[in-house]
């Protein structure tokens, strides 16, 4: 990702920050990115550049045609007088002029997040497609914010928008001044906090190295690095409670990252209970033909774990055919050449929620799916019918069904819409028309989750096609570790404490694959006194998409 561009809706320019000096495309959009707002008055979610070979500058680095537009862009803004001390030096800035983006062309991908418009403006060329070699502006709009990352064309979208997601969280967590769950992060609350903001942006920047940004998985180093001011006044008051409980003999200092020599982890921890879990969370990507046959199918999981231990533990986490796990990615805390030579997850973790790990695979052998459809679609001049034969396995206690019928899809005809189950009973299940996203959702329960749904809508043209993508969302009436679409099942975790008071003792735990709920939770205790250790692995929540094709 080469930078970021913070901006208002009305077409203001906020703030604008470049990643890396040599940036495959210069942060010169702006203001052909402000003329598709002020033309097509809606902003797509991804946009393409032209090449750089098609822009023309100057011998000081800025076009011919627009060589004030930035500076004038950035006087604009309400923030111009911040921007100014932030600005790189003006022979690394390039600025195009518009007529140079004039061929700018959306995406037809479309961002569930991004609360706009999904259709596509129309452009200067009808016959112009996007340049092989360009660049890409993904954009995110909350509450007249307006986010827009440029990329070279070589990084997937979707890695894109996941930065965008975790910023946009990350400034809900250090703008909320007020506590309130719902803030809104609009463009004065940036505009009012922009060096804390122009902090953030550099230290989670993406790199190179590390497309996805910076230290997102050490989420207590930007808290060291950028404290948090906004506690709830019954959070002060809790802690200085605690402080005056523990008298002016006892008191320690927060332990912090820096007193650490683990960056990821602080020294001092302590718990009165002491406990660490598991989450194994698995979805599934599947291609079928039109009869249900699978064509492809891939597995995505992830190991999230919860711990509260205290010191310095030191933890080895086995799988039961380890071999199973194909593509795998892993926390800066794991050992990776343990995992290398022994396929054993070996790491000292950090304090509280992260994600250990995750994975990409096929399964070896075939594995029936947790539900099938079979879809009969058909398609006319006002709109088109359809039928869904659902067929599930007994074990689910939830199902949900979500199905996009094109971006000129005008809604459901409701009294048409029925579900009946194979034995020809009525259901009714609960269903919403999402007209943003041209979306129809239906919510079953388990028991009437095999069953066929029918139905008819009507849209703008018969250009219009329905999407061949079927999400699936589902939910288990037991967690058993059988249930993992790999097979995969942990093996045992074996933790060993390196704090002061608890040298030399080892703790383990052998997990039974024969625990029918799955969860295979044990409390340790050892003969010296160390608190008893909880804890476990459970399957979780998992989903599915299915591509079908009809």
């Amino acid at each position: 990702m080469d930078g970021l561009l913070l901006m208002n809706t009305n077409g203001s320019l906020i703030l604008k920050s470049k990643f890396m000096s040599s940036s495959n495309y210069p942060l010169a959009v702006t203001d052909a990115l402000i003329d598709i707002l002020s033309t097509h008055h809606t902003i797509p979610p991804i946009v393409y550049l032209p090449t750089i070979s098609s822009l023309t500058f100057t011998s000081d680095g800025s076009s011919n045609s627009d060589s004030d537009s930035d500076s004038n862009s950035d006087s604009d803004s309400n923030s111009a007088s911040h921007s100014s001390d932030h600005q790189f030096p003006r022979q690394t800035q390039q600025t195009t002029s518009n007529q140079h983006i004039s061929h700018l062309t959306s995406s037809p991908l479309n961002n569930h997040d991004n609360q706009i418009d999904d259709r596509q403006p129309p452009t200067s060329s009808p016959h112009h497609h996007p340049p092989p070699h360009g660049s890409v502006c993904c954009n995110l709009v909350k509450h007249h914010l307006w986010l827009a990352c440029i990329a070279s064309s070589d990084i997937e979208p979707a890695i894109v928008f996941e930065y965008l997601n975790k910023f946009l969280n990350l400034l809900s967590k250090y703008l909320n001044n007020s506590g309130a769950n719902n803030i809104q992060i609009g463009p004065s609350l940036i505009e009012s906090n922009f060096e804390l903001v122009h902090q953030l942006i550099h230290l989670t920047a993406p790199t190179r190295e590390n497309p996805f940004g910076r230290n997102w998985t050490e989420a207590g180093l930007i808290e060291e690095l950028i404290p948090i001011k906004n506690k709830s006044i019954v959070k002060l008051i809790s802690e200085a409670t605690e402080t005056l409980s523990k008298g002016k003999n006892q008191y320690r200092p927060k332990p912090t990252i820096f007193s650490s020599v683990i960056p990821w982890r602080p020294t001092g921890l302590e718990y009165a209970k002491q406990e660490i879990w598991l989450d194994l969370i698995e979805s599934i990507s599947v291609t079928l033909d039109p009869d249900g046959h699978i064509l492809r199918f891939e597995v995505v999981g992830v190991v999230d774990i919860q711990s509260r231990l205290t010191g310095l533990p030191d933890i080895s986490l086995k799988f039961i055919d380890p071999t199973k796990i194909g593509r795998v990615g892993f926390h800066s805390c794991v050992r990776y050449s343990k995992w290398e030579k022994e396929k054993i997850v070996s790491f000292i973790p950090p304090d509280g929620r992260f994600r250990l790990m995750s994975y990409r695979s096929t399964p070896t052998q075939s594995t029936s799916l947790p539900v099938a459809i079979k879809p009969t679609v058909t398609v006319g001049d006002q709109g088109g019918s359809f039928k869904l034969l659902i067929s599930s396995v007994a074990s689910l206690s939830k199902l949900v069904i979500r199905w996009q019928l094109g971006r000129l899809a005008t809604g459901i005809i409701s009294e048409q819409l029925h579900c009946r189950s194979r034995d020809g009973r009525r259901i009714e299940p609960s269903w919403e028309w999402d007209e943003s996203k041209k979306e129809i959702r239906w919510s079953l329960d388990g028991q009437d989750a095999n069953c066929c749904l029918t139905g008819l809508w009507t849209h703008r043209s018969k250009e219009n096609e329905p999407s061949h993508s079927i999400e699936v969302e589902f939910e288990s009436r037991t967690e058993s570790p059988n249930l993992s679409f790999l097979g995969l099942k942990v093996d045992k975790i074996d933790i060993k404490q390196n704090s002061s008071f608890s040298d030399h003792h080892n703790h383990q735990h052998q997990f039974s694959n024969h625990d029918p709920a799955g969860k295979a939770l044990s409390s340790l205790s050892s003969s010296f006194g160390i608190p008893a250790i909880n804890k476990g692995v459970k399957m979780k929540f998992r989903s599915a998409q299915y591509e079908i094709r009809w």
